[in-house]
């Protein structure tokens, strides 16, 4: 567990135009740099990032070996050990195994019309099939008789039973739109690769005990999903293992500079060469001392729920009728003035978005999220870009299956170095020879028998020749 760091977060309770200002989204990513970046070596992402660095190598069944030596080694000297070190794979199986039973995707996309337009038309054909079905020996005798059609659909797929039609109406009955909009809702997850991003959430959830993904909306691409590392991300403490109470989430990502300039194109010359000075320190990934690229920075994304003022001016018309404008935070209505002026007032939450180089106090990016996610029963909350899942946590501790299951592979690695070691240790039977007993013996064919040939005798058929 990292140490508690003390984070001082601006005060929400500002007007909503000191929160869009640059100097608060600034102070927001400071309070979040200094909660998880706090000193380069020891701090929370490290420390993250070296837990689930471990878990995978485990998962891969490609854990350090260096403690298996160290409970072996006598004060360090392995030189009269001579094992394989290999570790055994005994973790990767039970993960295979989890991963694709629940990656087995079990559903279709069924879309159904909930309009009232569609779901008069739904009404009006399941009516017209059921009074065929009830007059149906009727409008066979008027065919045979009088070669006159009365089927108002085709007799052929006419059901049979009330049963038959609820299968009929669920399996064959598909209304244009409907048809349309599963299309639409299959070429979007196709496009964003759902399955793969899906797989990988599933991995992430059985090894490390979280799974993350992005969603997102620009006018190229539609709508879209990402995947995001969990050993990437930073999110404000909850005890909740669906996040939905943090007021902060956001992830890391090391970008080349160009890529830099082509998403934040508003950066000057100036900018760019401050953040090229800057970048290149030194970092920790997987518990091990890196350098980053010169022409690459590390870039903390993230968005900040907040809350802000939904203020309205009510004015009576001439006409009796009311009209509403908008206005901000610090309107207040005229004392006095005539016209029936009116204020209306609520408070809804609200989502900024913002971007920080690490390691620097250049925010280069901070706005009002354009599209935000709201519930359709609740328009006041708001939802984040990420999505975030632990379902095994525990007051703010990750726990996952690979996690609960390190002991036991480090048992079973332990016992497999030590069969090692008995067996390479295991002296077997000595064989006691008397040269003088077997000295020029003539075996009679013309040939003398030698101790060479009694050891060959003795290891092919467990008989030696010999005189006493």
């Amino acid at each position: 567990m990292a140490e508690s760091v003390y984070v001082n977060f601006p005060s929400q309770a500002v007007p909503d135009l000191e929160k869009m200002s640059a100097e608060y989204g600034l102070k927001v990513a400071q309070a979040i740099e200094q909660e998880w970046f706090k000193d380069s070596h020891s701090n929370r992402y490290n420390a993250t990032q070296q837990k689930f660095h471990n878990l995978r190598l485990y998962a891969r069944g490609e854990q350090s070996i260096q403690k298996y030596k160290d409970e072996l080694s006598i004060n360090g000297d392995l030189s009269y050990l001579n094992l394989d070190w290999k570790p055994v794979p005994i973790i990767p199986k039970f993960v295979d195994i989890v991963v694709n039973g629940m990656a087995e995707r079990m559903f279709n996309i069924k879309a159904y019309s909930q309009d009232q337009y569609g779901v008069s038309k739904r009404t009006d054909y399941m009516e017209a099939i059921i009074r065929d079905m009830e007059s149906k020996a009727f409008n066979d005798q008027a065919a045979k008789l009088f070669s006159v059609d009365l089927y108002e659909t085709d007799p052929k797929k006419l059901p049979e039973t009330k049963e038959e039609l609820d299968l009929h109406m669920q399996l064959t009955y598909k209304q244009a739109v409907e048809i349309a909009e599963e299309q639409a809702i299959n070429v979007l997850l196709d496009g964003n690769k759902y399955d793969l991003v899906r797989r990988r959430m599933i991995y992430d959830l059985t090894v490390l005990g979280i799974g993350c993904v992005k969603t997102s909306f620009n006018w190229s691409d539609g709508a879209t999903v990402e995947y995001v590392d969990p050993a990437n991300i930073v999110y404000s403490y909850t005890e909740s293992p669906y996040f939905e109470d943090i007021y902060y989430v956001g992830e890391v990502k090391t970008i080349p500079i160009n890529e830099l300039v082509r998403e934040f194109s508003h950066l000057s010359e100036l900018d760019l060469k401050d953040i090229h000075s800057k970048s290149g320190s030194q970092t920790r990934r997987g518990g091990r001392d890196i350098e980053i690229d010169k022409n690459k920075v590390q870039v903390l994304y993230f968005n900040y729920k907040t809350y802000t003022s939904d203020v309205h001016k009510v004015k009576e018309t001439g006409s009796g009728g009311y009209k509403a404008i908008a206005k901000s935070d610090t309107f207040n209505p005229p004392e006095g003035k005539e016209g029936g002026y009116e204020k209306l007032h609520k408070f809804v939450e609200c989502l900024f978005e913002g971007a920080m180089i690490l390691g620097t106090d250049k925010l280069i990016k901070w706005e009002k999220a354009e599209n935000m996610m709201r519930s359709k029963s609740n328009f006041n909350k708001v939802k984040m870009n990420y999505s975030l899942v632990a379902p095994r946590m525990y007051e703010g501790r990750i726990e996952s299956i690979v996690g609960r299951i390190t002991g036991f592979a480090d048992t079973i690695q332990l016992t497999h170095l030590k069969l090692q070691q008995v067996l390479s240790r295991m002296v077997p039977d000595g064989v006691y020879l008397d040269a003088d007993g077997l000295a020029e013996i003539d075996l009679g064919n013309g040939t003398n028998y030698s101790p060479q040939e009694a050891l060959n005798m003795f290891f092919q058929t467990g008989s030696v020749i010999g005189e006493v």
